[in-house]
């Protein structure tokens, strides 16, 4: 499943004269994104984690956790094994093509409440749970962690011989845990917002490792960055897609061992996607 051509030729008549669109959608993932892959410092695709190669039972995603604020957040000596890892994208859209998109993982759950899971990879899984097709809050602009936690404990219920893939939108904005919202003046305030919204959705996290048993990986799909000034102009902030810069593509991979499930493969089923296109546009990716 991929992005429907009649909406990306749509977009582009759409947005044909906006300079906006082309910097973010052309300039920066390709020109700047291209300088980042070839600057020898940077995190290369070859050093990245495939995560269905990984040795697992649930991984949980939290969606635009950069490692190094998860390391300032949380404790890490709770963890059985901890380590920074590299990410094989910048953004949804590419971490999920790159990980899952054409491989036939009939043995996989995926709760999700990110909608670029269908997007990209819809018919890679034996289901697929479309939290932002049943429970996206207009109010919030985003699926609630609560949410989450339990649609992933009623899957394993449902798929206990199976991985289980649970992808929560936090600390991703809109930042819904923390104390201050809307625009932010400086790097200060974003940053401060950023970490409140990650100490919101680390106790739903953690409720899935008490109920669910296994081996847990906590990690994310990729990171965050916040540009002020001529990076801002430059359409920098953000995380769009094909940036190797350390602060997006450097996630937590923290390991809690567990009884480990019997893992059995099944078939696969196709999403069904049919409010992506709209949930994207609500979560200010498209």
């Amino acid at each position: 499943m991929g992005l429907d051509p009649r909406h990306a030729l749509s977009e582009v008549r759409k947005n044909f004269t906006s300079l906006n669109w082309w910097r973010n959608r052309v300039f920066v993932p390709f020109v700047f994104g291209t300088a980042t892959r070839l600057y020898p410092g940077y995190p290369g695709y070859g050093e990245a984690v495939r995560v269905m190669d990984e040795d697992w039972d649930t991984m949980i995603v939290l969606d635009a956790c950069r490692a190094d604020y998860f390391e300032r957040t949380v404790d890490l000596d709770r963890f059985d094994e901890y380590q920074s890892r590299v990410s094989l994208g910048s953004h949804s859209s590419e971490w999920t093509r790159r990980n899952f998109q054409g491989g036939s993982f009939g043995d996989t759950v995926y709760v999700s409440a990110n909608p670029h899971t269908a997007l990209e990879a819809g018919d890679a899984f034996h289901h697929v749970v479309e939290l932002w097709e049943t429970d996206f809050d207009d109010d919030a602009g985003v699926v609630r962690p609560e949410v989450v936690r339990d649609a992933a404990i009623e899957a394993h219920e449902e798929f206990p011989d199976k991985r289980l893939i649970v992808h929560f939108m936090q600390p991703h904005g809109p930042f819904i845990g923390a104390e201050k919202q809307g625009d932010y003046a400086d790097d200060g305030e974003y940053w401060q917002a950023y970490t409140e919204n990650l100490e919101y959705v680390l106790p739903y996290a953690d409720d899935i490792v008490e109920k669910v048993p296994g081996r847990t990986v906590i990690t994310a799909d990729h990171g965050q960055a916040h540009a002020t000034g001529l990076a801002h102009k430059l359409g920098l902030g953000g995380h769009k897609p094909r940036l190797r810069l350390p602060g997006l593509v450097e996630i937590p991979w923290a390991v809690l061992d567990g009884e480990r499930r019997e893992i059995r493969a099944g078939e696969t089923s196709e999403a069904s996607g049919e409010q992506v296109q709209d949930r994207l546009e609500d979560l200010g990716y498209l």
